[in-house]
């Protein structure tokens, strides 16, 4: 796992709080590790998306 060294503040809605505190429980890890894993996943698909938009785009192009 990559070395933790910077702290991020955020507010959370109670709902949001629960939401995430079972989640975590769920899946037994902590609630920082459930946000992380969340916030790689959503750039990974993001990303994801992203280069497979293009790649429809560029056949577009070629056809």
């Amino acid at each position: 796992m990559a070395k933790i060294d910077k702290r991020f503040q955020i507010l959370f809605s109670e709902e949001e709080i629960l939401l995430l505190k079972n989640e975590a429980e769920k899946r037994n890890i902590s609630q920082g590790e459930l946000l992380r894993l969340a916030l790689r996943n959503e750039i990974t698909h993001k990303s994801d998306f992203t280069r497979i938009r293009a790649i429809r785009a560029l056949t577009e192009v070629f056809d």
